[in-house]
């Protein structure tokens, strides 16, 4: 009897392959779930950042989510316009800028955080609890090799 994968080409089981393979399959559900939120992928970034980390200056915010503090303030305004953050200026310092999340930036902050726990679970279904575990040591070991 035939196996499902007796068809494939062997450049299909290079490990290359398969990531830039997978990764298309998995961004294109977590680009589904930008566009319902109307975020860019860098606006996703801040959301979460202020969901983990709570109230931050605007400059400490562009280096965690590794963007240029003369870059973030186009990304920021967007989210004021859509209500889901605040900028102000820091009352014990005028010179500083302190970015928050409104409860509309919570809420869609949770949402876009259980939206991509249920496409992660959905994913990886095919693979055991403790084969997703280590899956996800590998990559972020990988991912720490290949960055600064």
């Amino acid at each position: 009897m035939k196996g499902q994968h007796d068809d494939q080409l062997s450049f299909e089981t290079g490990t290359g392959y398969l990531l830039a393979r997978l990764g298309s399959l998995a961004e294109r559900s977590w680009i589904g779930i930008l566009r319902r939120h109307n975020l860019t992928p860098t606006q996703h970034a801040v959301l979460l950042a202020l969901r983990e980390r709570g109230t931050l200056g605007q400059q400490a915010l562009s280096r965690l989510i590794a963007v240029d503090p003369r870059n973030v303030v186009p990304i920021l305004d967007g989210l004021v316009d859509q209500q889901l953050i605040d900028r102000h200026i820091d009352p014990s310092d005028r010179r500083r800028r302190v970015i928050n999340l409104t409860e509309t930036g919570r809420s869609a902050a949770n949402d876009l955080a259980k939206s991509a726990t249920d496409i992660e679970t959905d994913f990886l279904h095919g693979l055991a609890p403790a084969d997703r575990t280590e899956l996800n040591r590998l990559l972020r070991a990988l991912h720490a090799s290949l960055t600064p």
